[in-house]
């Protein structure tokens, strides 16, 4: 195995060892989640937010030419996004998502973010089919819009809960704070390493019609 890609799945590996530590120590240690539901509940939230840190380090690799592959980084949080996906929609209840409900039906936030969801889930997918084609500028616009929607997406849930530190189990500001912080970091990043877009291609020039001796 490569040097860089041996370094890409150390980075993989432990961008998800750091995420599920935090939303351990959130959850189940300072909350009191039981830990009956770590395979599950807090699995779930620490592959959230390891999604949207690979995309910003996607970004910022796009953005720096030399830093890094972005691809095996985008497959990686392909995998966690996906992952993500199956165990939300397992858990997606009252007992897990109160705030979503509304008696037996969805609340207007549920369906926004599970929309802003679904829309990300979208673009992770067309993107590993089709960012090959794409220039360097779009894959880079495609990956900010990415971070931004799926941050957008985890910030629903939590909202209320963010401007009340003193509710945080242990201090921890919640996950959906730090990742929609990640998606809002990837749009600056985007700002702050512009890829030129290619000049336009200068017409040929016209070879003169040769006139005819008489």
């Amino acid at each position: 195995m490569s040097a860089p890609r041996t370094r890409t799945l150390w980075l993989v590996a432990g961008v998800h060892a750091a995420a599920l530590a935090y939303a351990t120590a959130r959850y189940n240690v300072f909350k009191g989640v039981a830990w009956s539901e770590w395979p599950s509940y807090t699995l779930n939230k620490s592959l959230a937010l390891a999604v949207l840190a690979l995309v910003v380090v996607a970004v910022f690799r796009t953005g720096r030419p030399g830093a890094g592959a972005v691809r095996p980084v985008m497959a990686a949080a392909g995998g966690f996004a996906l992952a993500h996906v199956l165990l939300s929609l397992a858990l997606l209840g009252p007992a897990y998502y109160a705030k979503f409900f509304d008696g037996q039906k969805l609340t207007a936030v549920a369906g926004a973010a599970i929309a802003l969801g679904a829309a990300s889930a979208v673009l992770f997918h067309v993107g590993q089919r089709e960012a090959t084609g794409w220039s360097p500028v779009r894959r880079y616009d495609a990956l900010a819009a990415v971070a931004f929607i799926a941050g957008t997406h985890a910030a629903f849930p939590g909202f209320s809960g963010w401007f009340e530190p003193s509710t945080w189990p242990g201090g921890l500001p919640p996950i959906t704070l730090i990742s929609f912080a990640l998606g809002v970091a990837a749009l600056g990043l985007r700002l702050r390493y512009r890829i030129p877009r290619p000049a336009p291609a200068a017409p040929a020039a016209s070879s003169p019609i040769p006139v005819q001796e008489q």
